[in-house]
């Protein structure tokens, strides 16, 4: 990746928060700019017009629900049908750890797979359109760094708590960027943000968190910038050493073949 001006961006999460801020910084530099989030276009309207202003993008929405990972493989032939080419992919969308365990639509922890498995789907589905000059950006978090993710227990079905199952999600996917930096030939990285005020934060935390823009300029510097090695967690702009469970290979290889029978289905699947 070089620090220039992408010509296609891929950002879910892209109607509020950090997603938006990115967005906003992203619609005045690419060519063109797919963003995604769970309202019907209609509710996000007033966005949409504002990245169209922002500059010359070609600004394409996307609805999907990632509670449905149908909804991620549609999501994800929409993007095959609209370019031949992902110079850039952002995987932003997250959710908080819900107040209770539930499960998805598709009977997983919805924490993970909002957060993960809908990640690690669209990833692969959308790989072939990634040259080996572009990037993929897993939005993390530092809460990563205070827990370990159980493979015996991965719906958390015996002790589930809203800020494990957000933090063991975001372990999921730095590791899932350390392991497939040695695999694909596009750049990957991970990024905490920092602790930005949005509503997802607000959820779990009481602490008040920095202006949504600097979460959308570091992830923005993630995605462009040509000094960050393939396979880096940074927090925000510096390079930083990830979760000590991430850096065990064994468990990067474990959590690759749980995290490919969960998505199995789904992998190849036509939408």
């Amino acid at each position: 990746m070089t620090d220039q001006n992408p010509a296609t961006v891929v950002l879910t999460g892209a109607t509020s928060g950090i997603g938006a801020a990115a967005a906003q910084l992203l619609a005045g530099s690419a060519r063109r700019l797919i963003v995604h989030g769970p309202e019907p276009a209609s509710a996000v309207r007033p966005l949409l017009d504002r990245l169209r202003s922002a500059g010359q993008a070609e600004v394409v929405y996307v609805p999907a629900d990632f509670d449905r990972l149908d909804d991620v493989v549609a999501l994800a032939d929409h993007v095959t049908g609209t370019t031949d080419q992902v110079d850039v992919l952002i995987n932003n969308a997250g959710r908080p750890g819900a107040p209770q365990r539930r499960c998805s639509s598709d009977g997983y922890e919805a924490t993970l797979q909002t957060n993960y498995l809908a990640a690690v789907l669209l990833t692969e589905r959308l790989l072939p359109l990634v040259p080996g000059t572009g990037r993929v950006v897993h939005v993390a978090s530092a809460t990563h760094l205070s827990t370990t993710f159980d493979l015996d227990d991965p719906q958390l079905r015996r002790r589930y708590e809203p800020t494990t199952a957000y933090a063991r999600s975001k372990l999921a996917l730095v590791a899932h960027a350390v392991r497939e930096a040695a695999h694909i030939r596009p750049g990957i990285v991970s990024v905490h943000p920092g602790v930005v005020a949005t509503s997802l934060l607000h959820a779990m935390f009481a602490v008040r968190g920095e202006p949504a823009s600097r979460g959308g300029e570091n992830v923005v510097a993630a995605a462009l910038r040509a000094d960050v090695p393939s396979g880096a967690y940074l927090d925000e702009r510096q390079v930083a050493e990830p979760a000590g469970q991430v850096r065990d290979a064994t468990f990067r290889e474990d959590l690759h073949r749980l995290t490919t029978k969960l998505l199995g289905p789904w992998l190849h699947r036509a939408s």
